[in-house]
């Protein structure tokens, strides 16, 4: 009979700690469920600012209540130089001496601006203000221009004609805003990756050693 009573003791304390267990892991559940929306809302209240200087476009459906502002942004990630080659001629000398060549473009070529995302004519903007101020939406290589080139003794070189460029890589971001005021409340909402091939409005020869 004795030994009944201390077992009550134990059988309380082990129903106790069940208990205590069961509110602290209420309580660890609480907190883990609550870190995301707090993580969530603050990348949303980070997310309240766009660049300055872009172009808003209202956007209204009175007969849904809906109203928002819409703007895009081009970014120049990286651009390289090239040349966009018209038609291509070689000189061989077979002399012991240098030798003059001469080279006359036959061909009529033209090069236009490439947009793989976006609008055109917004893109060649920002490429004429952050790549090169010679971009241009299209050019036109003409017959007729001539050059000269010395070739080397029992050497030969190319000459090539055309255009100069570049080659782009870029974004366009969207963004929103859902205020009276543009820019204002704003967000990114997405982001796409293009490419372009930008002429230039310089042509003409280049001769390279063969």
């Amino acid at each position: 009979m004795m030994t009944d009573h201390p077992a009550r003791p134990r059988g309380g304390s082990r129903r106790s700690m069940r208990r205590r267990s069961r509110i602290a892991a209420g309580v660890v559940l609480a907190a883990l469920m609550s870190t995301p929306a707090m993580g969530t809302a603050a990348a949303r209240a980070a997310d309240t600012s766009c660049p300055s200087g872009l172009n808003w476009v209202h956007h209204s459906w009175p007969e849904w209540g809906l109203s928002y502002w819409a703007a895009e942004e081009y970014v120049v990630n990286s651009s390289q130089p090239t040349f966009l080659v018209a038609e291509e001629r070689s000189v061989s000398n077979n002399t012991d001496t240098v030798a003059t060549a001469t080279f006359t473009s036959s061909v009529s070529r033209t090069y236009s601006l490439t947009v793989t995302v976006g609008v055109s004519l917004t893109l060649f903007e920002k490429l004429t203000t952050s790549v090169s101020a010679s971009i241009t939406t299209s050019t036109t290589t003409t017959t007729g221009v001539s050059a000269g080139a010395s070739v080397p003794a029992h050497g030969r070189v190319v000459g090539q004609y055309g255009v100069e460029a570049y080659n782009v890589n870029y974004s366009v971001n969207t963004y929103e805003s859902y205020s009276s005021t543009p820019g204002e409340n704003c967000s990114r909402t997405s982001s796409s990756q293009g490419t372009t091939v930008a002429p230039t409005v310089y042509t003409g020869w280049r001769v390279l050693p063969g």
